[in-house]
């Protein structure tokens, strides 16, 4: 199928995948220390959390700008 070939490409460059897999992952783990960490201010589990989610998205985005790098170049 047509629809075979992006796909194909895709696992065969499994790096940009995984940094999406992987930046979604450490976002959630991010978002959820930030939610163990409750409301006050100065706890340092927020400040954690928010520095993994802030780099987990940071991932996701470069590992979507590379899976759609690797659909739109074939």
């Amino acid at each position: 199928m047509a629809s075979d070939a992006p796909v194909g490409r895709i696992a065969s460059r499994p790096r940009a995948a995984g940094l999406l897999l992987g930046g979604a992952g450490l976002g959630l783990v991010g978002y959820l220390l930030v939610r163990l960490s409750g409301t006050d201010p100065d706890s340092l589990l927020a400040y954690v959390g928010g520095a993994f989610l802030v780099v987990g998205q940071l991932a996701a985005v470069v590992g979507l700008v590379g899976v759609a790098w690797l659909v739109l170049r074939g």
